[in-house]
């Protein structure tokens, strides 16, 4: 493996873990350098895989002469045209008959076998790499028929159905058996079963594998097809060492995956909890909390789209609570409103325009979800709305005038790619609708489909067309918020196509505001709504890239070139910066992340910072003292008093139980700029360690933190100096050579912490800053 390839796929480790199937890719990539030669280095004095072939032949003639396997058919040399890229020398191109022994296994044939019940799998019980035994079953199979129909320990076993081609090795002392349905690839000599499986797993990912798989649906891999398969052979031992490559970076990406998982579940918790906080404000009045809320974190908590959706919700939910706007004393209370539109019915009843609506049951306290601001009114859904359906069949109305309910984007209130009634699959009369209506899904209502009307036309039956005798786009809203939503799914009917019927509908309580705030509140959510727009536009363009970049990687590795050229797409720009500006933006990005963070403080964040050049790599040019409570650079202070004076963040210092201060930071809306500056000046590489470093501190208490640090600076103080410092070496240096107070750490304490370090890749390399002891006062 080149050197260029080793760095690309260290670079690439970090962009799979921002790239949305990131990793997915990743594993890919590892699969595709494993089998082109390109992930171990080659040993020039090992025996060629000609030599292995030549053995394996010699095995085969003995095997036949013994009558324990039948003469194999020879099969034809891999063309060039078959070969898809070229192998390292001491490789061959093999077909896979020639280096394995294969065969299907015993045939279910409705329960007339004879012999003794032995375990059998079928496909449905192998899955990639491993086995699902929770279901195994028995079948009865004769002794003579065993060898034919048993795996052993080190046999691969290879599925011909259901996802032709997954496979697994077994791993297991006991012999299991197998049905006709599954493939036992048992390899001649020192072909590692492991390396054959990564084969198949890598043609899988690539596609490759479809070519020798037939059917539709449930496909098929024939013996013939599988033994025509061109395989990658390299030498023996060169096979044990790309396993154990392959098994290394594979454990990585597992651990890419959970962290990521655990990242994302991270943001979700703390933006669902910052929702809950915010609808639950006590007062309407403190609709600028709300405000306030969305400004400052936009840019923080809204990187993923489910983020994003969630925040959609709390803007209609805040909306319909009376929070999003403030209200104004001189606007005519939603009473008033009421009476009017009582007016406009009964004049409408009098031209024959609608029917006399039945009459309502009042609005009891006890049905009230929340208190609402003054001015405002609950009301049944029937009270400002009016469902006018008139059944027409379709006659002339012009396809584009059609609208189904798959026409309609759920929960958002638009229309997507149109679609006829006629191509929605609904027959019989459709429903009449006018432009300025709402139309509003009653198939699967909690699917939360409505829109307004854009123009006149026919609509399915299983489509309301909503008349609404107050503001139209405001209604629109209520109906798409959690208050209406949560009556929808209580009272939709049927089990397989839940429907929701007038009566139920006009039922519902909605919260109705007084008609100049209900102009206000349209016009707001709109505003927010288009931010939410932009925000998954630059979720999309971001994700696009990654991907893009991750995919050029791959197909120019599978491709067998271009890695220079894709390693320079890999490489941000970093802006050219002064050192403070740099300093203060790395400085703010940590206060941004871990502001909210129970223990973090002064201490935790002047850890972060060495961190943050000792391990990640940033030039911050610090220079740390060995201070009682961890490496320290008085530089802190300064930061601290440049982000009160820029109003980033407010320093408090409170004092503790135990009577010892901590500073700690409250954000303010400024510090994002700086914040969003630094993820510009940091790598993709750099920023995706960083940020694993932060979340594995994050709920660090602050003692904590101070030992994990001062290990680390101990540790990496040894290898600057040339030193590959023991586990004992560093404890004591820790205890006796930096300041009295580590001494209350025990060496069991400290040895437990230093193993955690290495659990979580924390592991120090030698970079700079060398820690140094305390400036001390000298009397001659």
């Amino acid at each position: 493996m080149n050197k260029h390839t080793t760095e690309l796929l260290e670079t690439h480790f970090d962009t799979a873990f921002a790239a949305p199937d990131g990793v997915k890719k990743l594993r890919e990539l590892i699969l595709t350098l494993a089998m082109q030669g390109k992930l171990v280095p080659q040993a020039p004095n090992e025996q060629p895989a000609s030599e292995l072939l030549n053995e394996i032949e010699v095995e085969k003639q003995r095997l036949v002469k013994e009558g324990k396997i039948k003469k194999p058919k020879p099969l034809p040399p891999v063309t060039e045209e078959e070969r898809p890229y070229s192998l390292p020398q001491g490789w061959e191109w093999v077909r896979f008959g020639e280096i394995a022994q294969h065969n299907s296994g015993k045939t279910l044939d409705g329960g007339r076998n004879t012999g003794l019940p032995r375990k059998y799998i079928t496909t449905s019980n192998v899955y990639w790499g491993k086995f699902q035994l929770n279901n195994i079953r028995e079948m009865l199979i004769r002794e003579d028929e065993l060898d034919k129909c048993s795996a052993r320990k080190g046999d691969l076993l290879i599925c011909e159905g259901g996802e032709a081609g997954r496979a697994a090795v077994w791993e297991l002392p006991e012999e299991i058996c197998f049905q006709n349905h599954v493939h036992r690839a048992r390899l001649y000599k020192d072909v590692n079963p492991y390396f054959a499986y990564r084969f198949f797993e890598k043609i899988n990912a690539s596609g490759e594998i479809n070519s020798y798989r037939k059917g539709v649906g449930i496909s098929n891999m024939s013996s013939k097809a599988l033994a025509s398969i061109a395989f990658p052979l390299p030498p023996n031992s060169e096979q044990h060492r790309i396993i154990a490559k392959i098994d290394e970076l594979m454990a990585r990406c597992d651990e890419l995956e959970k962290l990521r998982s655990a990242q994302q579940g991270a943001r979700l918790t703390v933006h669902a909890t910052a929702i809950k906080q915010l609808l639950n404000i006590a007062e309407p009045d403190q609709h600028q909390f709300a405000q306030t809320f969305l400004a400052e974190h936009f840019g923080e908590l809204y990187a993923v789209k489910e983020n994003v959706a969630e925040l959609r919700k709390a803007i209609l939910q805040l909306a319909v609570m009376g929070k999003l706007v403030p209200q104004n004393s001189d606007d005519q209370p939603a009473s008033e409103l009421l009476k009017e539109i009582e007016a406009e019915k009964q004049r409408l009843v009098k031209e024959g325009k609608i029917k006399k609506p039945k009459p309502l049951p009042p609005v009891t306290e006890g049905e009230k979800p929340y208190a609402l601001p003054q001015g405002w009114e609950w009301v049944r859904f029937f009270a400002p709305n009016t469902v006018k359906s008139e059944l027409v069949s379709a006659g002339d109305c012009p396809d584009e005038n059609q609208i189904a309910p798959d026409s309609i984007e759920k929960d958002m209130g638009r229309l997507l790619l149109h679609r006829t009634v006629a191509e929605s699959g609904a027959t019989g009369p459709n429903n009449r609708f006018y432009k300025g209506q709402i139309l509003y899904s009653k198939i699967r209502p909690s699917l939360n489909k409505a829109v307004v009307a854009p123009y006149d036309g026919l609509c399915s039956a299983d489509m309301y067309p909503i008349v609404c005798h107050a503001h139209t786009d405001f209604m629109l809203k209520v109906i798409l918020s959690e208050t209406f939503l949560t009556q929808v799914r209580l009272a939709e009917n049927r089990v397989k196509m839940p429907k929701l019927n007038l009566e139920s509908l006009g039922q519902f309580l909605i919260p109705l505001p007084p008609l100049a705030e209900q102009h206000h509140i349209v016009a707001r959510i709109d505003q927010l709504m288009n931010l939410c727009d932009s925000l998954d536009q630059q979720i999309d363009a971001a994700t696009c890239k990654q991907t893009e970049l991750l995919s050029a990687l791959i197909r120019a590795q599978s491709q067998g070139g271009a890695v220079e050229d894709t390693q320079r797409l890999s490489r941000s720009t970093t802006q050219v910066i002064d050192l403070a500006t740099y300093r203060a933006s790395i400085g703010c990005y940590v206060i941004n992340k871990l502001a909210n963070a129970q223990y973090f403080g002064r201490t935790a964040a002047a850890k972060m910072m060495y961190l943050a050049q000792a391990h990640i790599g940033l030039d911050l040019d610090l220079k740390p003292e060995r201070e009682a409570a961890g490496p320290l650079d008085t530089w802190i202070y300064d930061f601290e008093r440049q982000g009160q004076g820029k109003s980033w963040f407010e320093v408090d210092e409170k004092t503790l139980a135990n009577g010892r201060k901590k500073t700690e930071y409250r954000c303010l809306p400024a510090l994002l700029e700086p914040a969003a500056k630094a993820e510009a000046l940091m790598t993709p590489s750099q920023k995706t360690e960083f940020d694993r470093l932060i979340y594995s501190l994050a709920d660090k208490k602050t003692e904590e933190v101070e030992i994990i640090a001062t290990l680390f600076a101990v540790w990496n103080d040894f290898l600057i100096d040339g030193v590959q410092p023991t586990d004992m070496q560093i404890i004591s240096d820790v205890r006796e050579n930096w300041h009295e107070r580590k001494a209350r750490f025990t060496p069991a304490e400290l040895g437990r912490w230093l193993d955690w370090l290495r659990r979580e890749h924390i592991i120090p390399q030698g970079l700079p800053p060398r820690t140094v002891q305390q400036s001390r006062l000298g009397f001659d």
